[in-house]
């Protein structure tokens, strides 16, 4: 078969290049949906009663392996002529030998590098770099995959920490305008963040915009108390004091 080359996009719209060629996967949703659990559960084979739990619940077995089997044939047909799905037994995966790359693995070691960091100049670029490969949610075109459900969940509360201490890098090295437009961008998402609203405060308090950071805290009451019934911390309450009573 040769080596085969194998880079997923799994974030946001689903893509996949094998050896430098666009698979075009139109075709069949089900086969679409098969290739991408495969994918994201290579490091062993999932066996067939598995698959067909997974995909065709409240099918007979005797349908669900026959629907399998045609999801099977028709990720087959889109791949050829390379061969990427492998059985062993009465269970299937990605070929052993396929060097497969995805954004979502190379994001979440992005943003483990990013933590890990000691220089918050390394740890900024780091952060960024998970930034660029984060088009949206995993499989953000297939939202009803439930068995996705779980790892989607992982990846956008990862997303959002991400995000949260790249603002906060920001903030401390001094640039505001991009921590400013990379909080509005997370609060849109995650409303009660308070560690981003803190640090969309002291954006605007240390360019000017002092009137827009007292705003910005009663914006925050009002959210953290319609949504969870919650006052804002102390630290946060304690910023809006220094700053609606400048020395």
């Amino acid at each position: 078969m040769g080596d085969v080359t194998v880079r997923a996009y799994l974030l946001g719209e689903f893509r996949l290049v094998v050896n430098g060629r666009l698979i075009d996967m139109g075709a069949s949703r089900r086969s679409r949906d098969l290739l991408a659990y495969l994918l994201t559960h290579r490091e062993s084979a999932a066996p067939r009663d598995v698959l067909c739990e997974t995909f065709w619940p409240r099918a007979r077995p005797a349908a669900a392996r026959n629907s399998l089997h045609v999801a099977l044939t028709g990720a087959r047909r889109m791949l050829r002529p390379q061969e990427l799905i492998e059985r062993s037994l009465d269970a299937y995966r990605i070929v052993r030998s396929a060097r497969v790359w995805t954004d979502a693995d190379e994001f979440e070691r992005r943003c483990r590098d990013g933590r890990r960091a000691a220089d918050p100049a390394e740890a900024a670029r780091c952060l960024e770099a998970a930034g660029l490969l984060w088009r949206g949610g995993l499989l953000a075109d297939q939202p009803y995959a439930d068995w996705a459900s779980g790892r989607r969940e992982t990846l956008r509360a990862l997303a959002l920490e991400a995000q949260s201490r790249l603002v906060a890098l920001y903030t401390e090295r001094g640039d505001h305008g991009p921590a400013a437009t990379l909080a509005r961008r997370i609060l849109a998402d995650d409303p009660c963040n308070e560690d981003v609203h803190r640090g969309l405060m002291l954006c605007y308090a240390r360019t000017g915009l002092r009137h827009l950071a007292l705003v910005q805290y009663r914006h925050l009451a009002d959210t953290l108390w319609d949504d969870l019934r919650v006052r804002p911390a102390c630290e946060t309450t304690a910023l809006y004091e220094r700053l609606r009573r400048p020395a």
